[in-house]
């Protein structure tokens, strides 16, 4: 069964309410309509003191998806640049039911190391990916975003 990205980017803004009810998140307005050369940084801009964070939702069937499906790498790597923003991939594998958080940072490392994709392989090579804290539901996971709080300087 495939599941709807729109669908998981508000399963996602609740839980990032449930996970930081003192934080604060917006969703960018989704270009779809086909304008050339205009698109968002991000999905969503998140805060949660001190923190900023620009995150790019993805669902993906299998065990991980291709970097040329994450057309908001270069933006978000240079937003992963200035001190206390955070910025990357929240990849939700429906198949795997795994949530996980892939820092832009950690995308440019994969790709200099001659990588194609990142997912559940990456994750257990070691590289710099925290699997979110979940609880399957019946479609999607109930997820724990607080982890996302400790995250390093240019994750």
């Amino acid at each position: 069964m495939a599941v709807s990205g729109k669908a998981f980017e508000e399963h996602f803004k609740e839980g990032w309410k449930k996970s930081f009810p003192e934080g604060d998140i917006l969703r960018l307005y989704d270009v779809t309509s086909g304008y050339v050369n205009i698109s968002n940084v991000s999905d969503f801009i998140c805060y949660s003191y001190p923190n900023m964070f620009y995150i790019e939702c993805k669902v993906h069937k299998g065990a991980s998806i291709p970097f040329d499906k994450i057309s908001q790498y270069p933006k978000l790597l240079e937003k992963s640049n200035i001190y206390g923003i955070r910025a990357g991939v929240l990849l939700y594998l429906y198949e795997k039911f795994r949530v996980f958080y892939i820092p832009a940072t950690t995308i440019q490392q994969l790709k200099a190391d001659g990588k194609k994709s990142v997912g559940i392989k990456a994750f257990d090579e070691g590289y710099n990916i925290i699997e979110i804290p979940s609880t399957k539901l019946r479609v999607f996971m109930d997820s724990d975003y607080s982890v996302l709080q400790n995250l390093n300087e240019g994750d």
